[in-house]
């Protein structure tokens, strides 16, 4: 299991699902893979080097491999050099006794019982055009939004992050209700914003181990899919109001500028407080996933989503998810 990889043993037998690859050329001029292995432990980057037509044929994503590997350092981060590997056919998976459910990690909750909560605190509020447009979605849409990542790669890229990253926003969201009580803030459409605020990814992305977009992902993008979710089910459900309007606009604009994505930036208190809180649970989750793989006193390597900036592991023990 990767979660066992370690210095010590400096040769390692390890079968792992291939969840990205990357082409690059050495110095040298020879082709060489980059190989972003997953098992439902962690993930660990991999190297194959002086690679030919059939490697690069054999070694798509989605592929389950077993590779005879040495372990180095590299960036105070574990790394695979792979001196062999075979690949693994869905036929052969009794013979190696493996499941599929191996090579997935999975969101750190009960994602059957928090979604009946789900339901049940939807059901509460008080604004029946939030309430009922929201609803009818989860329910339509209930298994991938239960099993689906939040992203390819970027944040809360495992299965049932979707979910639990939507959760996490809905609980901080609860949070700052008790806070800011002298601001007038239209509750009802932070909460249903929050939970509609991705719904888009049910189609924009392949599936729950999704490692590419959806052609209808890649020419649209989730927040146009979702803000046209709540339009047509509005329209199905015969709900005319300037909610939906409101509701439309906190999807459109929940990652909060022009440039990070949103067609439009805030122009509502509600869609500071739902991109404010979007942004902040993806940066931590990102952040905390690169310390995870550094030791003590150690730096991580540039973070493209912050801007390229190392982050510091100043303490021993990581919080496990």
């Amino acid at each position: 299991m990767i979660n066992e990889l370690n210095l010590e043993n400096k040769i390692v037998n390890l079968t792992a699902r291939i969840e990205r690859v990357v082409l690059s050329t050495g110095n040298n001029g020879l082709n060489y893979l980059i190989l972003h292995l997953i098992d439902r432990t962690g993930r660990v980057e991999g190297r194959l080097w002086n690679v030919n037509d059939e490697d690069i044929c054999n070694l798509k994503a989605g592929t389950i491999i077993r590779i005879d590997a040495n372990i180095n350092s590299y960036r105070h981060q574990l790394q695979l050099k792979i001196n062999n590997y075979v690949v693994i056919n869905e036929e052969e998976f009794e013979e190696y006794k493996l499941s599929h459910d191996m090579f997935s990690i999975n969101a750190p909750l009960n994602i059957n019982d928090k979604f009946k909560e789900l339901l049940g605190f939807v059901e509460s509020l008080k604004n029946h055009s939030y309430k009922k447009v929201t609803l009818e979605l989860l329910k339509e849409h209930e298994e991938h939004y239960k099993t689906y990542p939040a992203a390819v790669s970027i944040h809360h890229n495992v299965v049932g992050g979707l979910f639990w990253h939507s959760s996490s926003m809905l609980e901080a969201a609860k949070a700052l209700n008790k806070v800011y009580t002298f601001i007038e803030i239209d509750w009802d459409l932070v909460y249903c914003g929050v939970i509609l605020h991705d719904i888009g990814k049910v189609v924009e992305l392949e599936g729950k181990n999704a490692s590419e977009y959806t052609p209808i992902g890649k020419l649209i993008g989730h927040i146009s899919i979702g803000n046209n979710f709540v339009f047509e089910k509005a329209r199905e459900l015969n709900i005319e109001s300037d909610d939906i309007v409101k509701l439309q606009h906190v999807i459109l604009s929940s990652h909060g500028k022009n440039e990070f994505g949103s067609p439009i930036e805030p122009l509502l208190v509600e869609s500071i407080i739902i991109s404010t809180l979007d942004s902040l649970d993806a940066r931590l989750y990102r952040v905390n996933e690169e310390i995870k793989k550094v030791s003590h006193n150690n730096w991580t390597p540039r973070i493209l989503s912050e801007d390229g900036r190392s982050f510091l592991r100043h303490f021993e023990n990581v919080k496990k998810n």
